[in-house]
């Protein structure tokens, strides 16, 4: 769904970008909507991340996402009150789709990115993120906002559509973790194979936790940064928690279409240990 500049502006979806949304969410377990993010906000957050890549690449608790072969690794985006934007953290239009599957005011309780480095070799497993056994109906969606062009090349996250329905935790080949056995995505890639898509910078994606992906190594020079937001309906009362400086609270407290679940700590805080 591309969103014509007065949606983004403004950031509210007309009834027929929010109904194409939805279809595509519900029909792909996935729905992409470009020029939904200002890129202010998206070059600021990503200049500090990549002056955080570093330190984050030589602490002994870096997260290599199925391995360091891979080069995919998870980072904590910055927490410091000036790097909270809410057309990122909270997106209007995101929150609009997100409210129109799951219910009104979601739980935000979760932030994480994803980096594609340059010079991975070879492919993640085919997984789903959740772990849990699987309801028949969406609970958690994964907000991902991308702060560059996302391409083949530069490890566009492989996908795979209509995987969110009719598969259960049975199909995981591990109890404790997401891969999806061997047969059953053979047999499903003969019905549905995934795809790798070319998404702009500006661009936001909704999902289900429960479909199935794969990360993709990256082949040019630069890292691919995506940024992760996990939201739940309320009803469910996700045990998870957002830590923030104390400093963000007014902040966040300001964002009324959502219930943003945290625990507010000392202003110096170390978002990346």
């Amino acid at each position: 769904v591309r969103l014509t500049d007065q949606e983004r502006i403004a950031q509210r979806l007309s009834s027929r970008s929010l109904q194409l949304g939805i279809t595509e969410f519900h029909n792909n377990g996935i729905s992409i909507i470009e020029n939904a993010v200002a890129h202010g906000p998206l070059d600021h957050i990503r200049e500090r991340m990549l002056q955080d890549l570093p330190r984050n690449l030589a602490s002994p608790q870096v997260h290599y996402n199925q391995g360091r072969t891979h080069r995919n690794v998870s980072q904590t985006p910055p927490l410091l009150a000036e790097y909270l934007h809410e057309d990122v953290w909270a997106n209007r239009i995101a929150v609009a789709l997100i409210e129109n599957i799951i219910g009104p005011k979601p739980q935000l309780s979760f932030a994480t990115s994803n980096i594609a480095i340059p010079g991975g070799q070879g492919r993640q497993a085919v997984h789903s993120d959740y772990y849990c056994e699987h309801l028949d109906f969406p609970v958690f969606l994964e907000l991902c906002i991308f702060l560059d062009d996302v391409n083949q090349e530069n490890g566009s996250t492989e996908i795979w559509p209509g995987t969110h329905y009719g598969y259960t935790k049975a199909d995981h080949t591990y109890s404790d973790m997401g891969w999806i056995k061997k047969d059953v995505f053979e047999r499903r890639a003969c019905l549905c194979p995934p795809v790798q898509a070319t998404i702009p910078k500006g661009s936001l994606c909704v999902r289900d936790l429960r479909m199935w992906h794969a990360g993709m190594p990256n082949f040019t020079v630069n890292p691919r940064i995506m940024l992760g937001f996990i939201f739940s309906p309320t009803w469910f009362a996700s045990r998870m928690k957002l830590r923030l400086p104390e400093k963000a609270r007014a902040l966040v407290s300001g964002w009324d279409h959502v219930d943003c679940v945290a625990k507010f700590v000392d202003d110096d805080i170390d978002y990346l240990d």
